[in-house]
């Protein structure tokens, strides 16, 4: 009776093996989060229509563009990146999200200090940071949907 139950030891070892590791999944990123994904969507759009909303409502020889003017908005725009950064800071497994959110902040810092100093924008200027601040947010978006594609893999 024994040797019968050896000869399926080896198949029954196999068995679970296949079974275990089916059943294990090594997940090197966090899983995708709908309400980071609406934030980075809502934020994106308020950084948009910031600078839609310079260009289009002012221009830079009438003083429309001073700093003062604009200040609730980047207070406003700073906080929501603030919040982003620190969602993803806290997700483990999450350092390129977190890295991208944390260039857009220093960014977003950067040239609101550049328009606080100058007191002023070129429409140029304008352009420039909305391109770059829109390829940012195109890049956080890429970076939590390849999660959601992460998360639908066969298993």
């Amino acid at each position: 009776m024994k040797k019968h139950l050896l000869r399926y030891l080896p198949i029954l070892l196999i068995s679970l093996t296949l079974l275990t590791i089916n059943g294990c999944r090594v997940t090197f990123v966090p899983a995708y989060n709908t309400q980071v994904a609406a934030q980075i969507d809502e934020t994106a759009k308020t950084v948009d229509k910031f600078y839609l909303s310079m260009l289009e409502t002012t221009t830079i020889e009438d003083s429309t563009r001073a700093y003062s003017l604009f200040i609730n908005q980047y207070v406003s725009i700073e906080a929501e990146l603030n919040s982003l950064f620190i969602k993803n800071k806290i997700r483990p497994l999450n350092q390129n999200s977190t890295r991208i959110c944390e260039i857009t902040l220093q960014l977003w810092q950067k040239y609101k200090e550049e328009h606080k100093k100058k007191n002023k924008l070129s429409n140029g200027l304008i352009k420039l940071n909305k391109k770059i601040f829109s390829d940012l947010f195109y890049a956080m978006q890429v970076a939590e949907s390849g999660k959601k594609i992460i998360d639908n893999t066969p298993q």
